[in-house]
């Protein structure tokens, strides 16, 4: 038996030639309007979220969201992905939120 010196002669001379399948890739499914649609569910509460690029405008229950959460904590939490994404100012968001009470 010949010495082996790493793992891909180990894999070649056991006749081992498996590879791991490529990650399934993404397909970003957008509307007519080329708008990304989520919903969100907790308890009674129900959030239908679209997203488009744009100007950066959120709006919440026809709200602009700085109406609808008041509160500047509230702000900072929803802005705090589209600022780890390093996106803000580069899309749109309108949500409808049913239940839950107000924030």
């Amino acid at each position: 038996m010949a010495e082996l010196s790493s793992l891909a002669e180990l894999g070649t001379a056991t006749g081992n030639t498996n590879t791991q399948p490529a990650a399934p890739v993404h397909v970003q499914k957008l509307d007519k309007s080329g708008r990304a649609y989520a919903t969100g569910k907790r308890k009674n509460a129900i959030a239908r979220v679209w997203v488009k690029p744009g100007s950066g405008k959120i709006v919440v229950n026809d709200k602009v969201f700085a109406e609808y959460f008041a509160r500047p904590v509230l702000q900072m939490i929803l802005n705090q992905p589209i600022i780890a994404a390093n996106r803000a100012g580069q899309y749109d968001i309108v949500a409808t939120v049913i239940g839950g009470g107000l924030s």
